[in-house]
């Protein structure tokens, strides 16, 4: 897996496909373990400060075509005027698309941990250094958003192997992100107000996850816990819609309108910011750094082993001292 990008120039690059976008199945284990390491490398990258800052560099544009699964919802054909732009849009397209794309049965929870650890601390970087990017970040805010939805409707074969609510905290605690920090890093107010938009429209499905954890963080069992973080974790998102919803029907109900246009709606929310009551909410730029001692080393080790199996396998030997030497690189504890 790579991500094959070129410095602005009008020749877009070939399709490469990341992290394995053909989902993987619970018996592609060399297909598991490469979107693994892509994301502990992605990872280590987002958490250092130079590598964010050539990231983020504005006057460093690259066009990057990513290969993109075909899917029923969208069109199969690759957009053929890629945009320049700094090369943290194309990770951040990376994490969008396995976000949609890895939604089924055989749930990669591991993947799906780190690859919206690897958005937060981009978030971080962008917020503490206040880097306005020009991103579409509508589209992730609709892939968390359907995030949300995939592990609410599964939930009962979900909670038999994963705790949901760890990564459910995550994505809420992103959209806690935008909320509590987004006029630092978002490019324009407007972006800010289609956050808002976005919480409203979808409101459905921030209402149904807060029913599901409130009725486990009230019952006694395993998931109290967890499901708790959550339910506090909401407590804003919860104050936008309970806020603007009311004025938005009764915006609707004096103008005789039916449906309202987006226009509309964000009409409402700019003209009702003054009212609204938002709670501080500690530690949603904090991160834990990555550290692969103790963790990672068992993934690490088994990793070694396999490719130099794999490479004894296919490796035409021309004489038995080069078979030897890899015999002992494969002892390597």
């Amino acid at each position: 897996m790579g991500l094959m990008t070129t410095p602005t120039s009008p020749i877009p690059t070939t399709p490469v496909t990341p992290l394995g976008t053909t989902p993987p199945s619970s018996d592609d284990e060399h297909r598991l373990h490469s979107g693994k390491l892509c994301l502990i490398i992605l990872t280590c990258i987002a958490e250092d400060q130079y590598a964010n800052a050539f990231l983020h560099d504005d006057n460093m544009n690259f066009r990057v075509n990513l290969h993109r699964v075909p899917m029923r919802h969208r069109k199969k054909a690759a957009d053929k005027n890629l945009p320049c732009r700094p090369l943290v849009c194309a990770v951040l397209d990376l994490m969008v698309e396995f976000i949609v794309t890895h939604m089924m049965k055989e749930f990669p929870m591991d993947l799906y941990v780190r690859c919206i650890q690897i958005v937060h601390k981009l978030l971080c970087y962008q917020k503490k250094c206040r880097v306005r990017l020009h991103y579409t970040w509508r589209e992730l805010w609709s892939a968390l958003i359907n995030l949300l939805k995939f592990l609410m409707s599964n939930e009962t074969v979900l909670l038999a192997k994963h705790n949901i609510f760890t990564l459910a905290l995550m994505v809420v605690n992103l959209f806690n992100m935008f909320i509590t920090y987004g006029d630092t890093f978002l490019p324009t107010p407007s972006s800010y107000d289609e956050l808002y938009y976005e919480i409203i429209r979808m409101h459905q499905n921030f209402d149904n996850l807060y029913s599901m954890v409130l009725r486990l963080s009230t019952n006694a069992g395993q998931w109290k816990e967890p499901a708790s973080k959550v339910t506090h974790a909401l407590v804003n998102i919860r104050a936008i819609i309970n806020h603007f919803n009311p004025k938005i029907e009764s915006y609707a109900a004096v103008n005789h309108i039916s449906q309202l246009s987006e226009d509309q709606v964000l009409e409402v929310v700019r003209s009702n910011y003054d009212t609204l009551t938002l709670k501080l909410q500690d530690g949603l730029d904090q991160y834990e750094r990555y550290s692969e001692q103790h963790k990672e080393a068992a993934f690490f080790k088994e990793l070694v082993r396999s490719i130099s199996i794999n490479v004894r396998k296919n490796l035409a030997f021309n004489t038995l001292s080069q078979e030897l030497l890899l015999k002992e690189f494969s002892t390597i504890s």
